[in-house]
């Protein structure tokens, strides 16, 4: 039997005879035919950083469903998603010494490991909104995580669950369990993140997709070089040994590698809540079926639909391909209203006049439009059009004039002006650099920047114009702000004068919250829309960072998370009471977009001063800098302004230690807890006006000294701590 070191054989050896028999002649056919693309996220592009040294490598993560859930009970993740943190080192270092460096770095991933036979990953899990107790339950034992590793659970690997059900989460032994992937050769040197190609699987002889491969060690083993990359993927299938049944083949053919990350820690999780939720009145529908279906509206926008003029496949929704017909399972997927007609909705919750929300917009309308001008297609568009190919000639979209009322009692109403097209929808994430879809879905409820109703489309790529949304799924958005409404809980649809609309769904905002990404762009500005904030996950009050911009150079990317661990920085100075890091980066092309600033970043909600103890530092690539700065106690925030780059920023607080005394034979010892990284000195003077330093100390941790004083003069002394705080 050919078995993995460090691996279960359970999970190894019907893929490693084929690997075995099969390396050889198959490694140069699939190198020869693999063409890697520019657009995978390089390392530079990687927000989240742990470890110490001038090596790098890379974790990746995809929360992704299996195909057959046999020897399995495990929920689905609550979202597909793939994420991506960097790992910084010198010497020898293995994936495991990696894996564990990044949990500590961020405190919201976990992992269900057993020893038994090296490090074997079993369950992992990241917990979205920060919210609970991170912690695992099969039904019958639950273990609670103190730190994110976890090696000694007793839950049962293929019925485990999250506490939080919100949460990313897979867990699998016998049935479909975490898969190891490391880049192509094993060998390191990729500044990139590997492509798993177009091919939708991989080769199951060589166990190769793309630039990835599957691990031929345990994680004990891989050791790590500079450019290294180590993926994790859920197996399509749990195993099986009867080649008779379908899992057999499915477990053995139809494994993936992660796809290109982006660079965001945010998923959305369905909630019905954010969506229309009742039909209160409709009038004058289609005739015909099943556009005459007014519950259409209601739940999230389409994001597959059947389409029988393709031969009868399930396509993907996109801007080049909208939703019609039924939805794979037969149901109806858009509604018609006809001139003079109507359909009103009771959303799920309230929708809140929001000025925090990105761009100021509160409210999406979905219909079915879609852009008219396409070249670089071979016949009917469906979900195998390559859209790193497919070039858009115009701006022109093809939907139909809108009429939006908002209202709070489904009486009173305000009417937006009359939209001449709803904008299209995306459903999931194209990822550029495999010329594939992902199976991550476009958040509904987050809005696309406004610039991009009114942007030239001429020329771009289809790819090109989706890395644009920056994770929103389209639509067209509307801001209660101009309805002089606070609220609102009922939405009305008409179409234009003598026209007709065909609508998909009604979407609330959600905020964005930090670990997310937005844009910015020159016509914000001119329109007045300068602010982006990003908010705490665990408390939508909350704004944790909150940018406004006073210029712009181009359109820029904006991608925020929070720090909790800092070996990949220079040592800190005082107690950490906040920390952010603030990344931008071009939307397209690769000239850097310059801007000025100001900034506010929110202190940890533990700190109740008056900002007089605080310092705010930023992180200059070699160290940190000490930054002017104002403080809110309102808004409980920090505040500077004219900045020209973002990096990390740490809130730290000073606490001004106290000094104990210990007489000595020859004079007094002074023990104290220290500030870290600060010049804390002693001094001494015989008439409080003149003070002479005795003992000088910096510290690198909090942990208590003592400062000596065995020259003491005759006669009486007073003693003071001196801080010398960068």
């Amino acid at each position: 039997m050919y078995c993995r070191r460090g691996q279960k054989v359970k999970d190894q050896h019907m893929k490693a005879v084929r690997f075995a028999l099969a390396f050889a002649s198959a490694l140069f056919l699939s190198l020869s035919l693999f063409v890697s693309r520019v657009q995978a996220l390089a390392l530079d592009d990687i927000p989240l950083w742990t470890g110490s040294g001038t090596n790098r490598a890379a974790l990746v993560i995809e929360w992704n469903s299996p195909e057959l859930f046999n020897n399995s009970s495990v929920a689905v993740p609550a979202a597909n998603k793939t994420m991506v943190w960097g790992y910084h080192f010198n010497g020898p270092a293995t994936a495991t010494q990696m894996l564990q460096a990044v949990l500590a770095a961020d405190p919201r991933l976990y992992v269900v490991a057993d020893s038994t036979y090296g490090t074997f990953v079993e369950g992992i899990g990241y917990n979205l909104d920060g919210n609970g107790l991170i912690g695992v339950s099969d039904g019958t034992a639950t273990n609670v995580f103190t730190n994110g590793f976890l090696t000694s659970a007793t839950v049962d690997p293929d019925a485990a669950g999250p506490l939080n059900q919100g949460d990313l989460f897979w867990s699998g032994y016998f049935g479909p369990n975490w898969q190891v992937w490391t880049e192509l050769g094993d060998v390191g040197s990729f500044p990139t993140s590997p492509d798993r190609g177009s091919s939708r699987y991989w080769n199951s002889l060589t166990g190769i997709q793309g630039q990835w491969e599957y691990a031929n060690d345990g994680l004990d083993e891989l050791a790590l070089t500079n450019g290294s990359w180590i993926g994790f993927s859920v197996a399509a299938a749990g195993y099986d040994g009867n080649p008779n049944d379908p899992a057999y083949v499915v477990f053995n053919n139809h494994e993936q590698a992660p796809p290109t990350p982006d660079d965001t820690y945010v998923a959305y999780v369905g909630n019905t809540n954010d969506f229309a939720v009742q039909v209160i009145s409709s009038s004058s529908l289609a005739v015909f079926s099943p556009y005459n279906d007014p519950t259409a509206v209601l739940n999230a926008p389409t994001r597959q639909f059947f389409d029988p003029y393709d031969g009868d496949v399930t396509d993907r929704v996109s801007i080049i391909d909208p939703p019609y017909d039924l939805t794979p399972e037969g149901g109806a997927v858009v509604t018609e209203i006809t001139s003079g007609g109507q359909i009103t909705v009771q959303l799920g919750r309230k929708i809140y006049d929001a000025p925090d929300n990105p761009y100021g917009v509160d409210l999406i309308v979905y219909g079915s439009s879609f852009f008219t001008g396409v070249t670089g297609t071979a016949g009917t568009i469906s979900d195998s059009t390559d859209l790193n190919v497919a070039t858009l000639t115009s701006s022109a979209i093809f939907g139909h004039a809108t009429v939006a009322s908002v209202s709070q009692d489904g009486t009173n109403w305000y009417a937006f002006p009359a939209t001449p097209d709803l904008f299209p929808d995306n459903a999931y994430r194209w990822d550029d650099a495999n010329d594939a879809w992902t199976d991550e879905a476009m958040n509904p409820t987050k809005p696309l920047n406004p610039y991009l109703y009114t942007n030239a489309y001429a020329g771009q790529t289809v790819a090109g114009a989706l890395d644009q949304f920056a994770g929103a799924a389209g639509g067209t958005g509307y801001a209660l702000k101009a309805s002089g409404l606070p609220w609102i809980q009922y939405v009305q649809i008409q179409p234009g004068a003598g026209a007709y609309t065909v609508i998909d769904a009604i979407a609330a905002v959600n905020p964005a919250m930090v670990g997310d990404a937005l844009t910015i762009a020159p016509d914000n500005l001119a329109a007045g829309i300068t602010r982006l904030a990003f908010q705490n996950p665990a408390d939508a009050s909350q704004n944790q960072i909150a940018i406004n911009f006073a210029s712009l150079s181009g359109v820029a990317r904006v991608v925020t998370i929070s720090l909790n661990e800092f070996s990949a920085f220079a040592p800190l100075t005082g107690k950490v009471s906040s920390a952010y890091q603030i990344q931008t980066r071009p939307v397209a092309g690769t000239n850097a977009v310059t801007f000025r600033a100001d900034l506010d970043l929110r202190v940890g909600n533990a700190y109740a001063g008056d900002g007089i103890d605080l310092r705010l530092y930023q992180w200059t690539c070699t160290n940190w800098t000490s930054l002017p700065f104002g403080y809110n106690a309102t808004n409980h925030e920090v505040f500077i302004s004219g900045l020209t780059n973002f990096s990390a920023f740490v809130v730290s607080q000073i606490v001004p230690p106290g000094l104990s005394i210990q007489p000595l034979t020859n004079g007094f010892a002074f023990q104290f807890v220290p500030i870290p990284n600060g010049l804390n000195i002693l001094e001494r003077s015989t008439n409080l006006a003149t003070w002479t330093p005795v003992a000088t100390n910096t510290p690198g941790s909090a942990a208590p000294i003592l400062l000596q004083d065995t020259n003491t003069p005759v006669g009486r002394a007073f003693y003071r701590l001196r801080l010398d705080i960068p």
